[in-house]
């Protein structure tokens, strides 16, 4: 980095000469440094703010200390301005008005303004609407660039005058076919042949709809042939900067969600290998809330060493903390996964700081450019201490967020040359795609140990300063214990353990879905896609039904089941059962010779917990079925499977709790009959046998005839699982025989 002094404040050069006092890796010593230079920094920025920043930030300040008024921006933001219809829009806007009130935080003006719309807004909602959602664009601008290209090109030139350079983001929503993933490349390359364009950032859900790590080396390979066109776009033209210096344009990748890391990372080094992309600029983003980013750098660190040492160019690394919390959060809930980002702030900011020590490597930076993307002075000032400390200050760039704590930017850009602003832009009528990225700025900077929820106003000495510089130095003392292994480490290539058993139905937990995130359980979906692929033709399976305690061969038609994603090839074979066989089966199941309705409801309870274990087993045999008798993909077939663990599990425990109630006489009904529909050919089946054994009573089940695979497998766990030989009886028939035989 190039240092710039200034000297209406102390620079870089001096505060370097002060690190080289602490040793080089004597961390402790660089962090009460590196909190003084964060003071000087936060005073600079006192300085320099404007009016409009002050108010901006009294603005947040009325917002946060009302959290019922941040979720009412948040609802005016989210629901009022996704329909296209203003009309339909009005009435959401007046509705959240009269519910929850004007939020205080408006000014008097803007207040008025609103009770103004509340009152007659939804009269002239076509005049109303456009000059609200108008308003709003205009109070997001510093945040969110206009992308009308006119618009876009003036504030990019106003920002390279400054010397300041510049990151885009063309915000969008998440895409669902093709022809919108073709569009956004069409874009990104217009993007990059427009002159006052240095650098974009991308994600690969915006090059390719069809992502699946179940297709990874597919996936991979689509993603790298667009990359590569972007790539040789940014290598084609070039960028004339402040200084007068010519580079090529440079493309990053940001970092989504989890689920996407390894593949982003992977699609990143595999599009650079490419032949002719030699000597691209390159980049990628890491997220430090992420235990594991620290060993997928560690990955991309040596791939790169190896790519300079071959004459190739190096690489950049984008450090953030984060940015996609909620979206974890919320995945994790809805799949019964960990939450994959640590849980703990000083957890991140501590693997934050142990990235930057690695990234800070004589032997990593000269492969590896460091990005440090952060508004928090404490981390920023740790970070160039720590370069100026190892005489590596040329290779790492600060990165913040444009709009977002001016006064801290201009105050750092006295100090230092390098600093990259990340600058996310919509066109006016796509703004809606915004909304998100709104939401979730909002959302970040009013935590409560977010510097930003505090930088405009925070003195030097305060208690909100003291808090947060306690917290930064933790975090220091934290790095040498703060891990890099995953929170998610399901693998469904070991054998699953049996839960807890709950004390309570209230305390019920779905079983987990398969995390196809990690790598060993997408080795696990192809090992069994093949072994259930071999299964056909003269490998097919006979299924047999079971009638009156035994396994037997029906004395109807012999029925072929077809793979329906294979037309032509046999994946079961089984005879259908006559009526005097299915009566027979009737008969065993109202018999109940072997007891189950005599069991105590404590021995049903855990018989079922161990049915509940063996589908847990034999999920990938279900859903092997399921795939080749269902023509169902893996992705589908699996919560299936976890329903049927639901099921089994919730009924259980729920029939246990009513039986051993003392005011409750509790009895049987006798056999229930369970007819299952082709299209659910685990859960619905397993649910319907589940409850009515819960409850005492014996079942004969009668699956769809195009899925009688998987049925067997599903009635298989409950045979195995410890219950009366032929609880259950299943009979393979024709739909008019069952007729026949219950509905009379």
């Amino acid at each position: 980095m190039e240092i710039q002094p200034d000297a209406s404040v102390a620079t870089l050069v001096e505060w370097a000469t002060r690190a080289e006092s602490c040793a080089p890796d004597d961390f402790r010593c660089l962090g009460e440094l590196a909190v003084e230079l964060a003071a000087h920094l936060q005073r600079r920025a006192q300085q320099l703010q404007t009016p409009a920043e002050r108010r901006q930030q009294a603005e947040l300040d009325r917002m946060v200390r009302n959290p019922r008024d941040k979720a009412t921006l948040i609802q005016l933001t989210d629901q009022a301005f996704r329909s296209s219809r203003a009309a339909r829009a009005a009435d959401q806007l007046i509705h959240i008005l009269d519910v929850q009130g004007i939020p205080r935080f408006f000014s008097p003006i803007e207040r008025t303004m609103l009770r103004g719309f509340q009152s007659f807004g939804g009269y002239l909602p076509g005049v109303a609407v456009p000059l609200v959602k108008e308003k709003m664009r205009h109070e997001t601008a510093n945040v969110i660039l206009p992308a009308e290209p006119e618009t876009l090109a003036r504030h990019l030139q106003q920002r390279r005058r400054e010397g300041v350079r510049m990151n885009l983001n063309l915000l969008g929503e998440a895409i669902l076919g093709e022809g919108e993933a073709q569009r956004r490349l069409e874009a990104y390359l217009a993007a990059l042949q427009m002159p006052e364009i240095e650098c974009v950032s991308i994600k690969i859900s915006t090059l390719y709809s069809q992502i699946s790590p179940l297709a990874r080396e597919e996936t991979i390979r689509t993603l790298s042939h667009r990359l590569e066109l972007l790539y040789r776009a940014a290598q084609r033209n070039r960028f004339r900067r402040h200084d007068g210096t010519e580079v090529p344009k440079f493309v990053y990748l940001d970092m989504e969600e989890y689920r996407d890391m390894w593949l982003t990372a992977e699609v990143f080094m595999r599009t650079l290998d490419r032949e002719g992309m030699e000597h691209v600029q390159a980049g990628i983003a890491l997220q430090a809330y992420i235990p594991d980013s620290f060993r997928v750098q560690r990955t991309l660190t040596q791939w790169a060493i190896e790519r300079v040492a071959a004459g190739k160019s190096p690489i950049t690394i984008r450090l953030v903390k984060g940015a996609n919390m909620e979206m974890e959060r919320v995945e994790a809930s809805l799949r019964g996964w960990p939450q994959a980002p640590f849980k703990r702030k000083l957890d991140t900011d501590a693997n934050y700081k142990k990235m930057l020590d690695h990234g800070l490597r004589e032997d990593h930076v000269r492969a590896v450019r460091l990005g440090v993307a952060s508004h928090n002075l404490f981390e920023v000032a740790f970070a160039l201490l720590l370069a100026a400390r190892r005489g590596l200050l040329e290779y790492i760039q600060l990165e913040m967020l444009e709009g977002m704590a001016n006064a801290q930017r201009r105050a750092l850009r006295e100090m230092v040359s390098s600093l990259l602003l990340y600058a996310p832009a919509c066109r006016k009528e796509d703004f809606v795609s915004a909304i998100g990225y709104l939401v979730r700025r909002m959302d970040e900077n009013t935590g409560p140990d977010n510097y930003l929820r505090h930088a405009f106003r925070m003195e030097v000495g305060s208690e909100d300063w003291e808090r947060l510089r306690d917290l930064f130095l933790q975090s220091i003392e934290h790095m040498p214990h703060v891990s890099d292994a995953p929170r998610r480490t399901q693998n469904r290539q070991v054998p699953p353990l049996p839960p807890s058993i709950p004390t309570d139905w209230r305390a019920f937990q779905n079983e987990p879905d398969t995390d196809f995130s990690l790598i060993a359980n997408c080795h696990w979906a192809r090992e069994l896609t093949e072994r259930w692929q071999a299964r056909c033709g003269d490998l097919a399976p006979d299924v047999l039904a079971s009638v009156a305690h035994a396994d037997i061969r029906g004395n109807g038609r012999l029925v072929e089941s077809m793979d329906p994603s294979r037309p032509g090839v046999v994946v079961a074979r089984y005879q259908e059962l006559d009526r005097q066989q299915l009566e027979q089966a009737v008969e065993c199941a109202l018999e109940d010779v072997a007891g189950w309705r005599q069991w105590s409801a404590r021995s049903r309870f855990e018989c079922l917990r161990n049915v509940a274990q063996n589908i847990r087993i034999r999920r990938g045999d279900l859903i092997g079925a399921a795939m080749a008798d269902g023509g169902k993909t893996i992705g589908e077939a699996d919560p299936e499977v976890s329903e049927a663990v639901d099921f089994v599990e919730f009924y259980a425990r729920t029939a246990l709790e009513i039986h051993e109630r003392p005011e409750l006489a509790v009895h049987p009904r006798g056999t229930i009959v369970v007819i299952s529909p082709w299209n659910f050919p685990i859960a619905i089946p397993g649910g319907g046998i589940a409850a009515a054994l819960a409850a005492g009573n014996t079942v004969v089940l009668k699956p769809a005839s195009d899925t009688v695979l998987p049925a067997r497998l599903l009635c298989e766990c409950f045979w195995e699982g410890g219950g009366p030989q032929r609880g259950i009886a299943i009979g393979p028939l024709h739909g008019r025989s069952c007729r026949a035989v219950f509905g009379k």
